[in-house]
C-alpha cells in the first residue's frame, strides 16, 4: 500500500514538472506580435555599438552594452540597413539591423501593434539667439510653413545643441537659434560633416516631412543630406 501510495506521488511529482516544462515551451513559442528572438554566436564592442551575430549569419547592432555568447536575446523595432559599411571596424556587412533596445527576456507589447507614429522628439532648449540670414527661414518659420518646405532646398543658421555621429551611416545635428513655434525649437539635421556641440553653422538640406527611420528615429520635420558652408566656433 505504501509503495502504491510512494509510486503515485512519483507520477504526480513527473506530470506536474512535464505541464511546468509544457507552459514555458508555449510561452516561449508565442511571442508577442514583432518581437523577434537571437541566440548569439558572437559578439564584440566598436564605435559605441555592440555587434551581435546570430544564427543565419544574422547581424544586429545595439548601443554598447554587455551581452554574453551563447545567451538568448530578444528585440522588435529592427532598422534594416543594406550594404553597411563600419568606418571603426573597416568591414562591410550586406544586411545588419540596428536596434532600439534588446532584452534577455521576452519583450511585452503593452499596446497593440499600429502603423508607427510620428513621435515628437524630445530636446533640451539652450540659450540662444541668432539673427536669421537675409532670404532664409529661421526654425519656427520652417515649422509653421513646413508644407511649404517639403521637399525644397533650404539654408538656415543655427548654433548645434546635440552632435550624434556615425548612426545608421549618417551624422545626426541639432540646431536651435531662439526661435520657437508650439514648443519646436530644435531642427534636425542629417549629413556627413563633422561639428561640435556650440558651434553656429550654416547649413543647407531638403527638408523632409513625416520621415519614420525606425529604431525610434521618428521626425515630422528634418533636413536631410545637408553641406555645411560656414562654421563659427563662438
Amino acid at each position: 500500500m505504501k509503495r502504491s501510495i510512494l509510486f503515485m506521488i512519483l507520477g504526480l511529482a513527473i506530470f506536474s514538472f512535464a505541464c511546468q516544462s509544457k507552459k514555458a515551451e508555449n510561452k516561449e513559442a508565442t511571442l508577442p506580435l514583432g518581437v523577434s528572438k537571437v541566440v548569439v554566436k558572437e559578439t564584440f564592442n566598436a564605435g559605441g555599438y555592440t555587434y551581435i551575430n546570430g544564427s543565419n549569419d544574422l547581424w544586429l547592432a545595439v548601443g554598447q552594452r554587455p551581452i554574453e555568447v551563447g545567451k538568448s536575446y530578444y528585440y522588435k523595432g529592427a532598422l534594416e540597413m543594406r550594404n553597411f559599411h563600419s568606418k571603426e571596424l573597416n568591414r562591410d556587412f550586406p544586411l545588419i539591423y540596428f536596434l532600439n533596445t534588446i532584452s534577455d527576456t521576452p519583450i511585452e507589447n503593452k499596446m497593440p501593434m499600429q502603423a508607427s507614429g510620428m513621435k515628437k522628439q524630445t530636446a533640451k532648449k539652450i540659450e540662444v539667439s541668432i539673427e536669421k540670414t537675409e532670404g532664409n527661414p529661421n526654425i519656427a518659420t520652417i515649422f509653421s510653413e513646413k508644407e511649404k518646405f517639403s521637399g525644397k532646398q533650404v539654408s538656415i543658421k543655427g548654433k548645434v545643441a546635440k552632435f550624434n555621429q556615425n548612426i545608421m551611416g549618417k551624422n545626426w545635428i541639432h540646431i536651435q537659434d531662439g526661435s520657437d513655434f508650439e514648443g519646436d525649437f530644435d531642427l534636425t539635421i542629417t549629413s556627413v560633416a563633422t561639428v561640435a556641440v556650440g558651434q553656429i553653422i550654416e547649413v543647407t538640406g531638403i527638408i523632409a516631412l513625416n520621415k519614420d527611420f525606425g529604431a525610434g528615429y521618428s521626425y515630422n520635420v528634418i533636413m536631410e543630406d545637408a553641406t555645411i558652408q560656414n562654421i563659427n566656433n563662438k
